[in-house]
């Protein structure tokens, strides 16, 4: 809902200026309103109700994509990749491949272990002290390190391999996956003035959703190479969910921010 507030200024209160004035304060663009038709609508729960029928149907050829995405970026990376398992994520769902790759592990090298924990809380104590906007989330991700630490030193049988993670990040994937179309449909389509654009929207952010994931697996994967599971609870924290949410928000912003510029009128000068 736009709100327009109208000021009058009482007689004795004008200045030979006060004609320079705005009659209408016009609404910070946060608040400004949208139309929603029946075309966006109908564009809405149909884009929704096609990508979501598309992940449910071919989610094979998806889950064979993406493994091909992450080997590729593993062996662009130089990390060995030692073959392909297959896994099982949900029933209903094919089966999906993931690549092996060897995991360092703390009986191995214990100093290795030591170095990189010890380098991990050097690193976060840095943007502690530089970035004081992150201190909350750079002190949760201390909790999580200096656990897993003593987690990894007291019970190294708690230690798994890359197709174990393999299996925990695709089943959280899935559900991202399955559930995007809904929210980036009603974020995209029916913000959108002419609904193709947010069809369209809608399409893109699922494809980079799925290529993102690929991406953020591969560097997991890289990282356990050399350090094992001692940031895995960092990188799950991070890379998971969270950078799921965060480039949905970062393409909405993009989108509203298009249309205030170029279909909402402009505050006047």
């Amino acid at each position: 809902m736009t709100v327009s507030l109208k000021v009058r200024m009482p007689a004795f209160l004008a200045t030979p200026h006060s004609h320079m004035r705005r009659e209408f304060i016009y609404p910070h663009r946060s608040v400004r309103s949208f139309r929603v038709t029946a075309a966006k609508l109908l564009s809405a729960v149909f884009t929704a109700a096609v990508l979501c029928g598309s992940i449910a149907a071919y989610n094979a050829e998806f889950f064979t994509w993406h493994d091909r995405l992450c080997v590729t970026l593993l062996e662009w990376a130089g990390v060995p990749v030692t073959g392909e398992q297959t896994i099982e994520l949900f029933e209903g769902l094919s089966t999906a491949v993931v690549p092996a790759v060897p995991v360092a592990r703390f009986e191995s090298n214990p100093w290795r272990f030591v170095l990189l924990a010890v380098a991990g809380l050097l690193a976060l104590w840095v943007i502690h002290h530089r970035i004081a906007l992150a201190r909350g989330f750079v002190l949760f991700l201390v909790a999580l390190l200096l656990i897993t630490a003593c987690v990894v030193a007291i019970h190294p049988s708690s230690q798994f391999g890359a197709v174990e993670f393999g299996q925990i990040w695709l089943r959280g994937e899935v559900l991202v996956w399955l559930l995007l179309p809904v929210f980036s449909a009603a974020m995209f389509t029916l913000v959108q003035p002419i609904w193709l654009i947010g069809v369209t929207l809608t399409v893109l952010v699922q494809v980079f959703g799925i290529f993102w994931s690929a991406v953020r697996m591969a560097f997991c994967l890289a990282v356990m190479h050399y350090s094992g599971i001692l940031f895995v609870p960092i990188l799950w924290f991070a890379l998971g969910i969270l950078a799921d949410m965060i480039y949905l928000m970062v393409f909405y912003s993009m989108a509203v921010h298009w249309n205030a510029s170029r279909y909402w009128r402009r505050r006047a000068l």
